[in-house]
């Protein structure tokens, strides 16, 4: 392998089309010896190919009569993302893949992919006028999976879907939000959504340090919904932070909740997040926060005791952040619905199971389908236990109109 971001993201794309995977765990295969401007060019082009998988694929494949062998593929499709980015400078791209090519494969198949590349310029350009003006349109021209340009049509229209999954393309802003007052007060700009902060470029390693330092939390604005949910209203007790790790909600809670806040239980699988949470709780100082490393479903109120706030942040489809996760676009298949949604329904009633009287119980995904979020409440408050409980509130960040990352939350009351 030859040490440059182009050979490695061409290798890392190889592998996820054997295999989808989330794009940080290939990420871990680049050797240490890679320097951080050549890992985050290689991330760029990795997630770029992702991200515009189905438009890429389908403008190679009007080229070829048959797809090459999957190292050739993964090196045309990283090459024709590199041109979609950067239209401009398309003959030094071709002229430099063709060089890669080159040292890797045959002379025929370097030929090929010379004759090849040198087409797809004109290709991918015209895609640039394409008005998507129906599902299948939509779903090529923006790299969706056409079952999920369906759904969204079918929840939004047509129009409404169309800026989900323009907005899916783009690359993903950071926002962070100071944890301390030693934070510097030009660090980032200021947002409608207070106390975040966006990163705003420039050296990264400013940040960086920051972080190591423990003064910002690097958060989605969308984050807030749920814990500004849990605070409405919270004067004093203990709350259980269901599905904490890396930990951000829990720090977002012990920071707002005052001197009212008894303790924060804060529940996670065992596992490399939850010794990420374990790390964050110790560089932030959160010491209200109390860790537990368990499943869900083997927490007892006879041990644990009941609580004044619970917030189950559950496992979700994830369609609220497919713009900074686009490896979720091929992970999650239409068919893992039923088995997503049946797990966040037992989870918010054996949740709703450590709610005390008149305590309030949030419900939240960073999904913006309306079967994980409605759906789910709706089924609890129709169950036996869920007739104790009333909806106070709800809302659903759509990422198109919010600015920031699609989420589902719900507020709902213990009342008998």
């Amino acid at each position: 392998m030859s040490d440059t971001s182009w050979s490695w993201a061409a290798e890392l794309t190889a592998r996820f089309l054997k295999q989808p995977a989330r794009l940080p765990h290939l990420l871990e295969r680049l050797p240490e010896s890679l320097d951080s401007g050549r890992r985050r060019r290689c991330q760029f082009l990795l997630a770029g190919v992702v991200r515009n998988l189905t438009l890429l694929e389908s403008a190679l494949d009007g080229l070829l009569r048959k797809r090459p062998r999957p190292g050739m593929w993964s090196a045309l499709l990283v090459t024709s993302f590199e041109i979609w980015a950067d239209p401009g400078k398309s003959a030094q791209i071709v002229d430099h893949a063709v060089r890669q090519i080159a040292k890797r494969f045959s002379q025929r198949e370097k030929a090929m992919a010379n004759a090849v590349l040198r087409k797809v310029v004109a290709v991918l350009e015209a895609e640039r006028s394409v008005s998507p003006g129906d599902v299948d349109l939509l779903a090529r021209r923006f790299s969706h999976p056409r079952w999920r340009v369906e759904r969204w049509v079918d929840a939004f229209g047509l129009n409404n879907a169309q800026c989900m999954a323009e907005w899916n393309q783009r690359e993903p802003e950071v926002f962070f939000f100071p944890t301390s007052p030693n934070c510097p007060e030009d660090l980032g700009e200021a947002t409608d959504w207070v106390p975040y902060r966006k990163w705003s470029g420039g050296d990264w390693s400013a940040l960086s340090r920051e972080l190591d330092a423990g003064t910002v939390y690097i958060q989605n604005p969308a984050a807030r919904l749920a814990t500004e949910s849990i605070a409405k209203g919270f004067k004093t007790g203990r709350v259980l932070d269901l599905c904490a790790a890396p930990g951000g909600k829990s720090l977002r809670l012990d920071r707002n909740l005052g001197a009212g806040l008894d303790e924060i239980v804060a529940v996670d699988l065992p596992g490399p997040r939850f010794e990420q949470f374990e790390a964050n709780l110790s560089r932030y100082g959160a010491n209200r926060i109390r860790s537990l490393a368990s499943d869900l479903f083997d927490l007892e109120t006879d041990t644990l005791g009941e609580f004044e706030a619970v917030l189950l942040d559950a496992p979700c489809s994830n369609s609220g952040v497919i713009q900074k996760k686009p490896d979720v676009k091929w992970r999650f298949h239409e068919s893992d619905f039923e088995s997503v949604v049946g797990l966040q329904e037992r989870m918010l009633e054996k949740a709703a199971s450590f709610v005390a009287l008149d305590g309030v119980l949030v419900y939240s995904t960073c999904s913006i389908d309306p079967e994980e979020n409605a759906g789910v409440v709706d089924r609890f408050l129709a169950s036996e236990l869920g007739s104790q409980f009333e909806r106070t509130d709800s809302h659903t960040s759509l990422p198109w109109e919010t600015g920031h990352d699609g989420a589902g939350v719900c507020r709902l009351r213990r009342i008998a």
